[in-house]
């Protein structure tokens, strides 16, 4: 009976894994038994596994770069600034570790309330001239943690926009709410550097629309819902969020108007 190619296949398959194999190295032979050739195969597969992983989950170096002209092509998007659009400018997470670990001890700084530190990582020192009102917030926000970094290119070459989400440790507060903070950095001669002065009408124009990005909003949303989430959960958490929502101000600058733990509620 003729065999099929399948049965060519399967006897192939036999010879070579369920018998003795002879490797002729000169005028010497090895021999590999079954049960190593079973042993060396598992090896490639698992090394082969372990390699994809690390190829699909490494952070790359920097966040994916645009030409000049694409980025400035993102200020002819017709796209309406306050509404949700498809995404311009995709962003990458926790894409690169020296920024990653810029951004890092900026918020170490915050913390430790550190002007000196913090005037070498902004463009304007003149904003801390003094540790005072450094202190006067981490009297209430005492930690930050969890730190995570989506980046978007900037407009500038060697530019980056990074929202940073965080968790905060609040004073009277028994949650840590999610907080959401966009920097503007730039990369040059100093490294990294957060602009903290006033930005080109150009550059606010385009971080206006990346920031209504699909991508981006998404994060944003997430944010918002872990932290009703947790306001259903913890009461102080929503007498923090009352106070901010009343006098219409950022997250992380509400502890100027929480109340002290001896003031009358």
């Amino acid at each position: 009976m003729k065999k099929t190619v399948f049965d060519r296949m399967s006897d192939s398959y036999d010879n070579f894994h369920l018998k003795d194999s002879d490797i002729s190295m000169g005028k010497k032979t090895i021999t590999v038994s079954p049960k190593i050739k079973l042993a060396l195969g598992w090896s490639v597969f698992v090394l082969c596994c372990v390699l994809g992983y690390v190829l699909l989950n490494s952070p790359l170096s920097s966040p994916k770069e645009l030409t000049q002209e694409q980025k400035e092509a993102v200020l002819d998007e017709d796209v309406a600034l306050d509404e949700e659009h498809d995404t311009i400018v995709p962003y990458e997470k926790n894409a690169n570790d020296d920024l990653i670990a810029f951004i890092e001890s900026y918020y170490e700084a915050m913390k430790k309330c550190d002007y000196i530190a913090l005037q070498d990582m902004v463009t304007d020192p003149s904003e801390f001239r003094s540790d005072a009102e450094l202190k006067k917030k981490a009297e209430y926000v005492t930690d930050y943690t969890n730190i995570t970094v989506y980046t978007k290119v900037g407009l500038d070459e060697g530019s980056y926009i990074a929202y940073v989400v965080s968790n905060m440790t609040i004073v009277g507060v028994n949650s840590a709410p999610y907080d959401i903070k966009t920097l503007y950095i730039v990369n040059g001669a100093r490294g990294y550097l957060i602009n903290n002065g006033t930005l080109s009408l150009d550059t606010q124009e385009y971080m206006e629309k990346v920031k209504g990005d699909k991508d981006i909003q998404k994060v944003y949303k997430a944010v918002e819902e872990k932290n009703e989430e947790l306001k259903e959960e913890d009461p102080s958490l929503q007498v923090f969020f009352d106070i901010i929502t009343k006098r219409d101000i950022e997250v992380d600058a509400a502890v100027d108007y929480l109340p002290s733990e001896d003031s009358e509620e």
